[in-house]
């Protein structure tokens, strides 16, 4: 298997993370038009936006005037107050969430932060990573949580169990899904998330040594973190919990890692064929065809005493001529028996005998009339045909000397 059956492309792991939040956001199960009460604004006001964008009647409860400074424009209600004690209603909103909240928040409050959101609104979701499992993450985590409280603040992620006991004692009805990357995420992953860390700890004055043993952390070429699990739990009033319709897996990961493969067998086919020069002389083929082998000259054999350079004079070529296959065995000529005698004018005497027909023509003429003569063939003895006429014997079995 190849590397990156194990471990994500920067383009993957943006697309899985996208992917995943959507699934986040198909499992709390908002739609168009309820009403949420988020609690802050978190980081980038992510969860706000991500709300508004599914038409939602967003709501935010904040005490910090920093935030609600820099998005009092993101188009959502504010509602200043704290979490432990909503300043609302009972069942004023459709939906109450804690999205990447309450791990900021002392576990003593936990409880009272969710009876809160029970209180008023229908639905409850809370959406909190999972502790690290790895070995690096662990201690990432480890020395975020000790700078966190130099500074006074609080952070510690929980496991689901955690989550879901409290979330039992406040609704009657409980949905929960874990959510994680199938893969190792890229190198860029742990540099993004520890320069993310040192921005925030440097902001919060965090020790020296803390953020000196994070920049170490980064500069390892072998180190690796791998991103935290996704849990999920919405609790609702028996019969009150939607089901949730997931998004289907868009088919981008597979259709890129195709595509990849493609463009770089073509890069490579293209920096072949800039090394190898193809041209119209050296052909279109890759790699080039080899030229056709040089046939071996054939030896001119020479008649004796004919002289290096001669050339007969040129004559035109003799028409062909009849050669008769090799298992022709031509008819035997008609041979009189002895003392035949035959009529006048018969055709048959001998050459020259006037009144018998054949004046002028051999005794039995040719052995076989035009088109089926013999034609002479060269080298043969006698006249030069083939065969020959012969006439009949004496009648002595030895033939004639």
């Amino acid at each position: 298997m190849e590397l990156s059956d194990y471990v994500y492309s920067v383009q993957e792991f943006e697309a899985e993370a996208r992917y995943i939040e959507a699934l986040i956001w198909d499992a709390i199960g908002l739609r168009a038009g309820e009403r949420i009460l988020i609690c802050g604004y978190g980081d980038e006001a992510r969860a706000v936006r991500a709300a508004l964008e599914r038409g939602a009647e967003v709501t935010v409860i904040e005490s910090r005037d920093l935030a609600i400074a820099e998005y009092a424009d993101i188009g959502a209600t504010l509602l200043r107050g704290s979490t432990s004690v909503i300043p609302a209603r009972e069942a004023s909103f459709d939906v109450g969430l804690a999205y990447h909240y309450l791990h900021e928040v002392d576990p003593l409050f936990h409880s009272q932060i969710l009876g809160e959101l029970a209180r008023v609104a229908g639905r409850v979701a809370v959406v909190e990573p999972a502790p690290p499992s790895d070995p690096l993450g662990k201690r990432i985590a480890s020395l975020y949580a000790q700078a966190k409280r130099t500074a006074g603040l609080f952070e510690r992620y929980q496991n689901i169990d955690h989550w879901k006991r409290l979330m039992q004692g406040v609704k009657a009805e409980l949905a929960q899904h874990t959510l994680a990357f199938a893969k190792v995420p890229p190198p860029q992953y742990l540099r993004d998330t520890v320069a993310l860390l040192l921005d925030t700890m440097k902001a919060e004055a965090a020790p020296e040594e803390i953020i000196e043993e994070l920049r170490t952390i980064a500069r390892r070429s072998d180190a690796q973190i791998l991103p935290p699990v996704r849990n999920v739990l919405v609790g609702a009033a028996v019969g009150d919990l939607p089901a949730p319709l997931f998004t289907a897996r868009p088919p981008l990961l597979e259709e890129r890692r195709a595509a990849t493969a493609a463009a770089t067998q073509q890069r490579s086919v293209d920096v072949r064929v800039a090394h190898n020069e193809i041209t119209p002389e050296n052909g279109y083929e890759f790699p080039p065809l080899p030229a056709p082998p040089v046939p071996a000259e054939t030896p001119i054999i020479r008649a004796p005493g004919v002289p290096p350079g001669f050339s007969a004079p040129h004559t035109a070529a003799p028409p062909p001529t009849f050669v008769p296959p090799p298992s022709f065995v031509p008819p035997p000529s008609f041979v009189p028996p002895p003392n035949f005698s035959p009529p006048p004018g018969a055709g048959f005497g001998p050459p020259g005998d006037i009144g018998s027909g054949n004046e002028g023509q051999p005794a039995f003429g040719a052995p076989f009339p035009p088109p089926f003569a013999v034609p002479p063939q060269p080298g043969a003895p006698g006249t030069g045909v083939g065969w020959q006429w012969e006439p009949p014997d004496s009648g002595t079995s030895e033939p004639p000397v």
